[in-house]
């Protein structure tokens, strides 16, 4: 047998444990995130102390025994869960069951902004404010606006394409942080003024596919902007920090692989070239800096742990997307899986969350994990 045959039967093997899991869920599960969709905690005083809800939501992330089911929290529709689902199971021609979710996302945006946006299906508790369930975000609707057109290109659904221009209506509308002549900056959501950059690459790509699909000049213009205002944020070893704020000077895998992918993405849809060095020299970065010999992934560019399995999820996704800059790419892409499905992937068909030197996070993640690898792993074997 052929290696790439022996491959493919591998992970597709590995993909349909993981598809018959999903399927048996729903698509629905727990977040890592989502303590604070407790109804012990919601119900009691304690929920009105921020700090309070700040440490609850990092227990229950942090903690590899899952109190969800004893504390009242449900399993739900994560939108950007579901938008990754959509788009692996149109990569596998599987557009019936895509269509399905579809239409589950078309009823989940949020009210009250311009356009049409999506947020996380929990509170969200942080270092210095709360939000609320249904928030909407750029990077959620970013997602499921991408999802939009992968079932647009695949069926010619028009309710999908108007759903992925109400998007982009939405991120000009309520998102443009700061705009000069020449450069721009998207940010997460209304009202937080914080510059992170793969919420912004991941913005420009978005407009760029869009301004490809529909003529739209001005798109094509404000995603370049934004596109430069990021590619001038590289350091001089052609890394990403994840923002601008002193405590957001970290370098990790998944958030330089977001960076790379839109870029290439940026590129490929304006049908321009303009930081094909950049792209290059980043992309070599992200491959000497985040991987192991065996493909076990590194969070940080200086640091292994947590091994987190949505960092080998975007690693397949980088390393297909960018195969003709390295001819590393295929064969790395599947050592990352190979790793992933040996050391992550539970009997029965879910992947583990993050492995830590003395214990590994088992939780079933609906969203961070099975999403992700899902996405990945339909990628890997379309």
């Amino acid at each position: 047998m052929k290696r790439e045959d022996a491959a493919a039967i591998t992970f597709g093997h590995a993909f349909d444990r993981l598809y018959d899991y999903c399927r048996a869920c729903g698509y629905q599960g727990w977040d890592n995130f989502d303590g604070l969709n407790s109804a012990l905690f919601r119900n009691s005083p304690l929920y009105r102390s921020p700090l309070l809800r700040l440490a609850w939501t990092q227990f229950f992330k942090r903690s590899p025994v899952n109190f969800r089911g004893v504390t009242g929290v449900p399993k739900g529709y994560n939108p950007k869960g579901v938008a990754l689902f959509v788009t692996g199971l149109v990569a596998k021609g599987k557009l019936d069951e895509a269509g399905q979710l579809v239409r589950l996302l078309l009823g989940m945006h949020c009210s009250g902004y311009s356009g049409i946006s999506w947020g996380y299906n929990f509170d969200w508790q942080s270092r210095n404010f709360l939000t609320p369930v249904g928030t909407p975000n750029a990077v959620t609707t970013v997602f499921v606006s991408n999802a939009m057109l992968d079932f647009h290109a695949a069926t010619g659904a028009e309710s999908a394409l108007d759903a992925a221009l109400g998007g982009c209506r939405f991120l000009l509308d309520h998102l443009v942080l700061f705009e000069d002549g020449t450069t721009m900056c998207f940010g997460y959501m209304p009202g937080n003024t914080t510059r992170v950059h793969n919420v912004n690459m991941l913005s420009a790509a978005l407009l760029a596919r869009v301004a490809r699909l529909t003529g739209n000049r001005g798109y094509l213009e404000k995603s370049r902007k934004a596109m430069r205002y990021s590619v001038k944020a590289m350091r001089p070893d052609y890394s990403w920090a994840y923002g601008e704020s002193p405590f957001q000077q970290f370098i990790d895998s998944f958030h330089t692989g977001f960076n790379l992918v839109s870029l290439k993405r940026w590129m490929q849809f304006a049908e321009e070239q303009t930081w094909e060095k950049e792209l290059r020299k980043g992309y070599q970065y992200y491959l000497d800096h985040f991987w192991l010999h065996d493909g076990c992934p590194k969070y940080y560019h200086d640091s292994l742990y947590p091994i987190d399995i949505h960092c080998s999820a975007q690693g397949i996704l980088t390393c297909l997307e960018l195969a003709g800059y390295c001819e590393e790419s295929l064969p790395l892409a599947e050592q990352i899986a190979r790793w992933a499905v040996e050391h992550m992937q539970d009997e029965t068909g879910y992947f583990y969350y993050q492995k830590y030197r003395a214990f590994t996070n088992k939780i079933p993640y609906i969203r961070w994990s099975q999403a992700w690898m899902f996405c990945a792993l339909s990628q890997l074997t379309a």
